[in-house]
């Protein structure tokens, strides 16, 4: 494996996996979460060649957020090669407000449009809001993905029909997390993809879902490699 993307990471941390192995060409999506580490994220990328840079607001982030939070983040986005994320919806939370999310997220999503940059998005337990929401304002076409898919496959399948790309974490690692495993069976060659959410290894990652799918884990980081390419082409060009 001459060649990696991880879809979806964070900053580097003293805990976190090293970033690539010798020989290994690698890209790495690194995506802000909150206005406190946009521009470090920038700066991140602009140390790293391999570094692909997004700045977002994630939906835990969204009741401390500040109330020009969508121009900073707009004038931080026009003025590099940054794409949109991490963001979305997360509603295993109750005492979120899950209106402010869903706001939020649509003023993401339609920054991506009208920039023409890809878009990460976070979903926990609001699959039905999501696809009502992608289908309300459409799926950026300069690349979208789920990261750490957790859902089921028939969401898989759908999300896929509006173009969007499907990443997988280390959960996959995790011999109890039968869901991930049927739902990353279920992905179509096309929109796979995978990360180490800044935790995981990612060769491992690559072998558990190479050995998941039936393939050879040569096979599969080829492939994997392509599609990021094609899913975060405007922030590679």
């Amino acid at each position: 494996m001459h060649a990696l993307f991880d879809a979806h990471s964070h900053l580097p941390t003293a805990e976190a996996p090293p970033s690539a192995e010798p020989g290994h060409r690698r890209y790495r999506v690194v995506c802000g979460t909150c206005e406190a580490d946009w521009e470090a994220v920038l700066a991140h990328a602009a140390s790293d060649g391999q570094v692909l840079p997004m700045l977002g607001l994630h939906p835990w982030q969204v009741a401390e957020a500040s109330p020009d939070w969508a121009s900073r983040l707009e004038s931080l986005l026009r003025g590099s090669r940054t794409g949109v994320g991490e963001c979305g919806l997360d509603f295993a939370r109750k005492d979120e407000d899950w209106t402010a999310q869903a706001s939020a997220f649509r003023i993401q999503l339609r920054l991506a449009h009208a920039l023409r940059r890809p878009i990460a998005i976070h979903v926990v337990r609001a699959w039905g809001p999501l696809l009502d929401l992608l289908r309300e304002e459409g799926v950026p076409p300069t690349g979208a993905l789920v990261h750490a898919y957790g859902g089921s496959p028939e969401s898989a399948d759908a999300l896929q029909s509006m173009g969007v790309f499907l990443s997988f974490s280390g959960a996959l690692l995790k011999p109890d997390r039968l869901k991930v495993r049927e739902s990353l069976r279920a992905v179509d060659d096309g929109h796979l993809l995978l990360e180490t959410d800044g935790t995981a290894d990612l060769v491992r990652v690559i072998e558990m879902a190479a050995s998941l799918r039936g393939v050879t884990a040569e096979d599969l980081a080829a492939r994997t490699w392509e599609n990021g390419q094609r899913c975060f082409k405007e922030l590679m060009a």
